[in-house]
């Protein structure tokens, strides 16, 4: 099955500014690639692991492999960027992975409002509305998300087992239990939304969906959205 992130990029970067926020992490997950396939004018990747880090070695010699052009890299999160204005506007810009990652999401997407000037493609884990495993059942209010810090323990527990099929024990906070909850820390689990409420959060902020897909087993939403001027 063809990758609906792939499928947005391509279909509006063409002649545009393109810039990957997260993508760093795991490498060949970058989407700097897929927009230059496409047709991008510049590229510029955003992450905020630490200058120097060997993720930015391991992305450069990825780069040098599929014969990319130049990327500008801008190292630090983008809420961060934003507030100090040292991160430009891009035309189309991508950010999947991260969402769930912040301890205030609605924070994250106004950052993006703020550096994208036409397209947004945002994708992020998801919780379904009835969450199902050997440990019980847990519904969800079709507006809700899931704040992992706050789940009871049966409730965590259903959560847990449910996602330990797709993420194994490594999920921070919600595999895997952690003591301690830093707002400054992007390892752990925050959040579940829902479909809806993750396009309501994307609506709030000011972007307009023109198209969404499912991926990873009905786990995570993958949206188009165009700035709502």
């Amino acid at each position: 099955m063809s990758d609906p992130r792939d499928k947005y990029i391509g279909k509006v970067v063409r002649g545009k500014s393109f810039a990957d926020v997260g993508g760093l992490w795991g490498t060949v997950n970058e989407k700097v690639s897929v927009a230059h396939q496409a047709g991008a004018q510049t590229l510029t990747m955003i992450d905020v692991t630490p200058p120097g880090h060997e993720l930015w070695q391991l992305f450069e010699q990825r780069r040098v492999s599929l014969h990319l052009p130049a990327v500008q890299v801008l190292s630090g999160d983008i809420v961060s960027l934003v507030k100090a204005q040292t991160c430009p506007q891009f035309d189309v810009v991508h950010c999947s992975g991260v969402l769930y990652h912040l301890p205030n999401p609605l924070e994250l997407v106004l950052a993006l409002r703020q550096i994208t000037r036409e397209y947004l493609v945002l994708s992020s884990s998801i919780t379904a509305t009835t969450v199902t495993s050997d440990r019980g059942t847990l519904h969800v209010p079709t507006g809700a998300m899931l704040f992992i810090p706050a789940l009871q323990k049966d409730e965590h527990a259903i959560v847990a087992t449910y996602w330990r099929r797709f993420v194994g024990d490594g999920a921070l906070g919600l595999t895997k239990e952690i003591t301690a909850w830093p707002l400054e820390d992007f390892g752990p689990w925050w959040w579940l939304p829902t479909a809806e409420s993750l396009k309501a959060l994307c609506r709030v902020a000011g972007f307009m969906c023109q198209d969404s897909a499912l991926m990873w087993n009905d786990n995570a939403l993958v949206q188009l959205l165009s700035v709502n001027s």
